[in-house]
């Protein structure tokens, strides 16, 4: 049964990477996004990439194995993490809303998780394949969801030209400052600044709701910061750069 299911997920994500890569190459292509449900991109895209998605996870329920030698815990921390990994991603279909993670012109999106990654549902889902592989500790998972994982890559980067083209300089301007996949820098930034309510504040001046200028009680809040820790004075001095200029620290895209 394993080997059926494995023979199939392997032929349908070696189609569906393969169509993927020619959209990246030839923008006339353009299997995803779709043009619509009735156009024949809709026909091919949704079935095999559908398909693959349910391949992944029955490989992993029929061959539960020992591939790596896992520990039991470190299995047991993979099945938690695939659990909120999921709920963090009907999280964010829900803000952006069902038409526009199909592909639709909807608006551009940019509060909640979308100020922390351009494409969070993609992000959760690429976490949820890595630790489906890693619960179920089998070869055949293994290679069926770095497949998968492959795939919600190649998608991001075949959607973004298209983004660029549908909401032009908004969405450009919410490329420099939201990386494409996770605010490392912004998360850090936020982690050193001591106490909730200054962080609270740091994000009010980073959200630029002050028309560009400095925020007042962030700048209070920061100096008093740098007195009460001289070690965090280089961190103190990033974020009251971030609270005088209202843009977030800049960020590797990707």
């Amino acid at each position: 049964m394993t080997t059926v299911l494995f023979a199939i997920g392997g032929t349908v994500a070696a189609v569906l990477l393969g169509l993927l890569v020619l959209t990246l190459a030839f923008r006339s292509l353009r299997i995803w996004p779709t043009p619509g449900p009735c156009t024949w991109q809709g026909y091919v895209f949704w079935p095999l990439f559908r398909s693959l998605n349910v391949l992944c996870f029955a490989v992993a329920l029929a061959d539960r194995g020992n591939f790596l030698g896992l520990p039991v815990w470190m299995r047991l921390v993979a099945s938690m993490l695939l659990t909120g990994s999921i709920a963090l991603f009907i999280y964010s279909f829900r803000v952006l809303g069902r038409d526009n993670s199909y592909g639709a012109q909807d608006g551009l999106v940019s509060r909640g998780v979308y100020r922390w990654t351009r494409n969070p549902q993609n992000t959760m889902l690429v976490v949820v394949y890595g630790c489906l592989a890693l619960a179920a500790d089998s070869g055949p998972t293994y290679v069926l969801c770095a497949a998968m994982m492959a795939v919600y890559v190649l998608m991001v980067l075949a959607e973004e030209p298209w983004l660029a083209a549908a909401y032009g300089e908004p969405y450009r301007r919410y490329c420099s400052r939201v990386p494409r996949f996770f605010n490392w820098r912004r998360a850090a930034a936020l982690a050193r600044t001591p106490g909730r309510r200054q962080r609270r504040r740091v994000l009010a001046g980073a959200s630029g709701r002050s028309g560009g200028r400095s925020h007042p009680q962030v700048a209070v809040t920061l100096e008093k910061a740098s007195r009460a820790s001289p070690r965090r004075s280089n961190e103190t001095a990033i974020l009251r750069k971030v609270a005088r200029t209202g843009c977030h620290p800049p960020s590797d895209v990707g």
